[in-house]
């Protein structure tokens, strides 16, 4: 899989994740929602049929004891009747019109045992030869029955059986009472429903014994559980199993429709000659408040829905777009638009842990002299410059090959190893592409010398920032070959010496400190004109007991990369202090002596105080000391030297800059640079008198620039005869150098300035 696809199928990927999340997410909150609502939608249901059943039970109990109160009215009437001694009409007409008005029927009636029938004034009327007149008459019972015509009025009719009542010679077998119909209509209505609820009561049969005059009320037959052996049930519940339930006595409650209408139905048996109340109740008008609130309901649960869905939709949006916002910071080079180290080292990781892997090499870059093409062209050329290379490199590169940059000029590269014909080709291929691109977009500038460092990988457990550094290593040995514009170095066996060689040094280095094994030499800074010691340079060496002297161009770079200068620093300053104050209570008249601040120095937060706590500990004027910086310190950034100078300065010390010219310094960036004293460095005098006249034009320049910015010159290196005449004439101040004197342990130096060894 290609680099490209592979990043498409990772977004994708990750894309995919994202969204499966919100999705899962939101249909969680959307199926919680649904539940909610189902759950809610069945509590409003059955609190509904709950309270349906409620009102039910009280119209089934006001309606058995309004039966009841009716049969109780009719026994009293019936026992007076019996109790009173009369034997025509015209005494009974006298007590029913003396009882009349304490009675709620509409007429009484008296029957005989043929099923005639007589009012209070004698007048007969053939009744219908019903069920309930039989029960009353020969199973002397008593008993109710409606649908009887009285009249044009439909009404209830309650039978007494009588005994022992005898009326013109005919024997009275029952008592009738009949009660208007439309009476039991208020008792079985329902105002709690706006009045659209409606009652039945039937008998267990089915057969309606009072019917619902309610204008709502579906058009039925005589027998309503036969009507309703036709409706549609919802749920469970069916006409077969109402109707048992009736038939045992049991109540209950149901849903239905019913000639089109959804119907609540609950069902009650009364006390009385074993009825049943059916009473009935729209779906629209139970649930009206209910389905508001579901409705309310239901747009609540959609309304935070919708919120969830979007806050977690952008939530996730906003997460994604801030991974891609980290992951671009993290691994998306700012300058090159291609990969940082981190990405670098994570690619690197993933081909690392293939099965099967090929040879491979680990790359380390370097453009030579590239702070000063920076301070020439400025940075933004310099970055075309960098996004140029890294562009010409990553062409080269297959799938299994990954680039990534370090920091400023500095690249790491994996790439195949084949042999190192095949790297060669490939390195000079990585320089034509880099000139091609430049001639592509127009850039005028001229080709790169890169330096290269290669470590070829032999043992993958060690760590990848080691393996960089060992490329790194090899990058310093790379031979600078004057007709290549690419230098490379493979890590080697000597390498590693090397290496071993620096660990060893660390080893030593605190002891050795402890111990004394460094000392500090002097040497001498002649005055020009009069060739007589005007000041010092102090230097260290290490005198190791086991190896003898170790020089520092062995220690001084490895003590800069491990941090350990800045102790051996302040120990050489302190010496010199020492050595001062010496002098100064032997009554001589010291020198002001330089000693050499290591750019990590500068990393230090107000180092300098390390400095003040030693000068005034020894009581030593701060005239007499000399910091000096090296000019890679100087250009590193001038802003914040510029402000550590001035510090020097207020701290009352004199300030150099040590071995001008040895990298390409600007003529014209000194100037920004307050230092007390210009050195230059020994470079421009490597030559000896063979190009002097050279020599002299270049140093001409440097010390009329140092003068009218009234800076003291020292010549270092300086070793013949000529040299110091051409420095004389030039009017340097001082000459540091082989001619007149080596660096030299303090008591030689106290001898040859001041005629005294120190004992």
């Amino acid at each position: 899989m290609k680099k490209k696809e592979h990043a498409r199928f990772t977004g994708w990927h990750l894309h995919f994740a994202i969204a499966s999340t919100i999705f899962l997410l939101c249909a969680v909150v959307i199926f919680a929602c649904f539940q909610y609502y189902t759950k809610l939608q069945e509590t409003v249901k059955a609190e509904t049929g709950g309270y349906l059943q409620e009102i039910s039970k009280q119209i089934g109990a006001n309606t058995s004891h309004a039966i009841e109160d009716n049969f109780t009215l009719l026994a009293t009437a019936a026992m007076l009747l019996e109790n009173s001694g009369i034997s025509n009409f015209a005494q009974l007409d006298t007590i029913m019109e003396e009882q009349q008005q304490h009675w709620i029927f509409k007429h009484i009636l008296l029957v005989d045992h043929h099923g005639v029938a007589y009012d209070t004034h004698g007048n007969s009327s053939l009744l219908e030869s019903a069920p309930y007149l039989q029960e009353a008459i020969v199973a002397r019972k008593r008993s109710m029955s409606t649908s009887q015509m009285m009249g044009n009025t439909e009404c209830v009719v309650f039978a007494l059986p009588l005994d022992g009542l005898t009326l013109n010679g005919t024997e009275i077998a029952a008592l009738i009472g009949t009660y208007d119909l439309s009476t039991f209509d208020r008792i079985l209505s329902m105002t709690a429903f706006d009045g659209k609820g409606y009652g039945y009561i039937i008998r267990r049969d089915g057969t309606v014994v009072i019917p619902s005059s309610s204008p709502f009320a579906p058009k039925t037959g005589y027998n309503l559980l036969s009507s309703l052996m036709n409706a549609s049930f919802a749920g469970i519940e069916k006409a077969n199993t109402i109707v048992s339930n009736i038939a045992h006595g049991k109540t209950g409650q149901a849903e239905l429709t019913m000639d089109g209408v959804s119907l609540y139905m609950a069902y009650t048996p009364l006390k009385t000659q074993e009825w049943y109340l059916l009473t009935f109740v729209p779906v629209a008008v139970a649930n009206a408040k209910s389905i508001l609130l579901l409705r309310m309901t239901a747009l609540l649960c959609a309304l935070i829905t919708l919120i969830f869905c979007t806050l977690l939709i952008t939530l996730g949006l906003s997460t994604y777009r801030h991974k891609r916002k980290l992951e671009q910071i993290a691994y998306i080079d700012p300058i090159t638009g291609g990969n940082t180290i981190q990405r670098f080292y994570v690619q690197v990781a993933e081909l690392l842990a293939h099965p099967n892997l090929p040879q491979y090499a680990l790359i380390y870059t370097n453009i030579s002299k590239f702070k000063v093409l920076n301070e020439q062209l400025g940075r933004a050329v310099c970055d075309i410059i960098l996004t140029t290379l890294s562009k010409s490199i990553q062409k080269d590169l297959d799938s299994h090959e990954c680039l990534g940059r370090l920091f400023a000029d500095n690249f790491c590269i994996l790439l195949h190893y084949k042999g190192e014909e095949d790297l060669t080709q490939r390195l000079n291929i990585w320089d034509e592409n880099y000139n091609a691109s430049l001639q592509e977009n127009n850039i005028v500038w001229l080709p790169l010398n890169m330096e290269i460092g290669v470590y070829i990988l032999e043992d993958l457990t060690l760590p990848l920032p080691d393996m960089v550094d060992r490329a790194k290593l090899a990058l310093r040995e790379a031979h600078h070959d004057p007709d290549a514009s690419v230098h490379y170095k493979i890590y080697d066996e000597r390498v590693r010496k090397g290496l071993l060689r620096e660990k060893q040094l660390e080893d030593m280095m605190k002891k050795a400190l402890d111990q004394s094994e460094f000392q500090v030499y002097l040497q001498p800074k002649y005055l020009t004109n009069s060739e007589c010691i005007g000041g010092a340079e102090a230097l260290a060496r290490w005198n190791s007991p086991t190896e003898g002297m170790i020089y520092p161009d062995e220690f001084i770079s490895l003590f800069e990369k491990n941090g350990f200068i800045i102790q051996l620093d302040l120990w050489v300053f302190e010496q010199v202090c020492q050595t001062l104050r010496n002098w100064l209570d032997m009554g001589y008249h010291p020198m002001r002596i330089s000693v050499n601040c290591s750019r990590i120095h500068l990393k230090v937060p107000n180092f300098l105080n390390q400095y003040k706590k030693i000068t005034e500990r020894y009581a030593i004027p701060p005239k007499l000391l000399e910091i000096e910086l090296t000019e890679n310190v100087v250009f590193s950034d001038v802003k914040q030297l510029t402000g550590i100078i001035s510090e020097i300065h207020a701290l009352g010390f004199s300030c150099s800059m040590d071995d001008f010219g040895s990298g390409y310094s600007s003529l014209n960036l000194i100037q920004d640079i307050p230092v007390d004293v210009l050195k230059l460095d020994k470079i421009f005098f490597r030559s000896g008198a063979e190009n002097l006249d050279r020599t002299e034009s270049v140093v001409r320049s440097i010390l009329a620039m140092a003068k009218a910015l009234s800076m003291e010159t020292v010549a270092e290196g300086v070793e013949e005869k000529a040299q110091v005449e051409m420095l004389k004439h030039l009017g340097c101040d001082y000459i540091q150098g082989y001619y007149f004197a080596r660096p030299m342990p303090i008591s030689q130096f106290q001898a040859l300035a001041f005629g005294k060894v120190v004992i």
